[in-house]
């Protein structure tokens, strides 16, 4: 067909799966970004006239299958329940349950391909859907099961990477491997869907991807978020997709489409703009978005707005002093040996020494760089967060016979009053409480400070 004509079909959104009393919950940040992606590609199939399929499985215990049935022609078999018919596990959460419409289509199956004992094939080409987008869980059983099968009937299939839930990443990884070899296409739902809304890569606990997700809240920019993970084996922001985006393999990297206007002609070829560092970045969310909602001061007011430009700038004096810290303490952590006592003392008190500044400029205005919030503390804020999340102390006594350092109860009063008022400032819709990475709730593990 000239204009092939796409459905999104989505796997076991179950509770079984979604929610904390399921059988087999998967973990809870990658159920949020699933629910997010989820909920997008929906409204996006939707909107552009596409059908949006789900699908849910039924399993009963007890099934005896041939040992000569390949894996992913199977059906669950194990003695734990799972999506039992009638059970709550089988049902959909509230939260998919509000995206599901009236024209949508919903099949129930059986075995772990949606198109085994089914009418869904017979659905798609009555439709006349030739090209099947697959999201959904779990990537290595089902939603592999079913692109393999939708595969190997001659649609044309694309595994939406961002809309996959997994309980094991190692697993995820390797099933998405495997489907790109028997010629699956596997891609990220704005590269499959034109891309009408800003998109950021980012790792959660970053100061730099903190930096860029608060001014995203403070102006509220509608955003695509994507998370990328750098404890996984490879690293996701070391993958080729990604290094396309940023040779360094570094986040934050914000992807803007750019709107008509901006086009020089109607058949040109650029189509969006790629902005990585994070200080580069506020620059950019500021001059090209919400001029209604400024975090500068306008250009009219030079001196304000050579301060609030010259903060900006500064903070990176606190966040590489603080990475040395932090470093230090890491590397000699994967050696098996603590740092030693005198070095830590001296990296500790430079950073003491650098709180200084900052507890000067917090005396001179009710932010960092003057009486209303802006683009300075979106770049300031996140590194106080991160650092409390690390250990630091705002009363903590420097210990004897370490180099001489401000430390002490109430050493910066003015900055930990800084700190208090823009976290309560909008409170739970406030941009520093949004922005805050999650699971970061209470104070880390780590203490690099003063272990």
């Amino acid at each position: 067909m000239d204009n092939p004509r796409r459905c999104l079909l989505l796997i076991d959104l179950q509770n079984e799966f979604l929610s904390p009393t399921g059988n087999f919950p998967i973990e809870s940040t990658c159920q949020l970004a699933l629910l997010e992606s989820v909920s997008k590609a929906v409204r996006h199939f939707r909107a552009s006239g596409n059908a949006v399929v789900w699908v849910r499985s039924e399993y009963t215990t007890g099934k005896v299958l041939p040992p000569e049935l390949d894996f992913l022609q199977r059906t669950h078999t194990g003695k734990t329940p799972c999506c039992e018919p009638n059970s709550a596990g089988a049902g959909f959460p509230d939260a998919i349950a509000a995206l599901q419409a009236a024209e949508d289509l919903i099949i129930t199956k059986t075995w772990y391909s949606a198109f085994t004992d089914t009418a869904l094939r017979d659905e798609l080409t009555a439709r006349g859907i030739t090209d099947v987008c697959v999201g959904g869980l779990l990537t290595h059983v089902c939603v592999r099961a079913t692109a393999e099968s939708a595969h190997s009937q001659g649609f044309a299939v694309t595994v939406l990477e961002d809309c996959m839930g997994w309980r094991n990443y190692r697993t995820h990884m390797q099933a998405l491997r495997l489907m790109q070899q028997s010629g699956i296409q596997v891609a990220t739902r704005h590269e499959v869907l034109p891309l009408n809304e800003p998109v950021l890569y980012y790792v959660n606990g970053s100061i730099p991807s903190w930096r860029v997700l608060m001014v995203l809240y403070e102006k509220e920019i509608p955003f695509t978020a994507i998370r990328l993970k750098v404890m996984s084996d490879p690293k996701e922001t070391r993958l080729p997709a990604f290094l396309e985006l940023n040779h360094r393999g570094k986040t934050p990297v914000f992807v803007d489409p750019l709107p008509l206007s901006d086009m020089h002609d109607s058949h040109s070829q650029i189509e969006k703009v790629t902005i990585n560092e994070s200080l580069a970045i506020l620059q950019y969310i500021e001059t090209y978005h919400r001029p209604d909602r400024p975090l500068l001061p306008p250009i009219s007011q030079r001196s304000a707005r050579a301060l609030a430009l010259t903060r900006i700038q500064e903070t990176e004096n606190l966040h590489n002093i603080y990475d040395a810290l932090e470093d230090a303490h890491f590397e000699r952590e994967k050696s098996g040996e603590p740092l030693d006592p005198e070095e830590r003392a001296t990296l500790v008190a430079n950073v003491h020494a650098e709180l200084d500044y900052w507890e000067v400029y917090a005396t001179q205005s009710a932010y960092i760089a003057g009486d209303e919030f802006g683009l300075a503390d979106c770049a300031f804020f996140p590194l106080l967060g991160y650092m409390l999340h690390r250990g630091f102390d705002w009363e903590r006594m420097v210990k004897e016979g370490e180099p001489a350092s401000r430390g002490g109860p109430d050493a910066w009063p003015h900055l930990r009053a800084y700190f208090e008022r823009v976290w309560e400032r909008g409170r739970e819709k406030g941009c520093a409480r949004r922005a805050q990475p999650a699971g970061w709730d209470q104070r880390g593990k780590a203490n690099v400070f003063y272990p």
